[in-house]
């Protein structure tokens, strides 16, 4: 099966929680024994090198640069899924790509990280919180799954997006093996 990864956020050199977040799930999802199983799309919006994401030699992994300087995921990635989709399409870190009719997605699933610019707008700029509402709405909408970091998340989906309970997972973030205490 072919997975593909927005793994576009995984290679950004200032990372806030977000974008770690991305690089360790994508690591982690490619150190697993079954991975050898599939074949891993990565999504990029610069050049890496495959060592970058780890995973051992014998995962397949496929490297797929997608030039775009403006609206990168909803032109490049969305007319490179709709022409190849994978079988999955996993974005941790960003909004799933803006495609019309919505059944011309791949299966997909997208982590959520917060509503914070609900409660607290003043910590936003306006378009910047329009366009968080916007693709929260349409990840709600248009996902096959949805992973929520805790159960606020999740209950703030249901809250503000009528999003149907049984769409969404709850799957903690943990911290990175260097930061744990001992």
């Amino acid at each position: 099966m072919i997975i593909g990864i927005d793994a576009s956020r995984a290679l950004r050199p200032k990372q806030t929680g977000t974008e770690r977040y991305a690089l360790e799930i994508i690591r982690h999802l490619l150190a697993l024994p079954e991975a050898v199983q599939h074949t891993w799309r990565l999504y990029l919006d610069q050049p890496a090198d495959p060592a970058f994401f780890g995973g051992p030699k014998s995962v397949s992994i496929e490297l797929c640069l997608l030039p775009a300087r403006r609206m990168w995921t909803h032109r490049a990635l969305a007319r490179e899924v709709l022409q190849r989709p994978p079988a999955v399409l996993f974005v941790p870190a960003h909004v799933l790509p803006f495609v019309v009719p919505v059944w011309r997605l791949p299966a997909s699933v997208v982590t959520i990280h917060d509503l914070g610019y609900r409660y607290f707008p003043a910590t936003h700029p306006w378009r910047q919180r329009l366009y968080l509402d916007w693709s929260t709405q349409w990840n709600a909408l248009a996902a096959t799954r949805l992973i929520a970091i805790s159960q606020a998340t999740r209950a703030d989906l249901m809250r503000f997006y009528a999003t149907p309970p049984g769409k969404i997972t709850v799957v903690h973030d943990m911290p990175h093996r260097r930061v744990r205490s001992p």
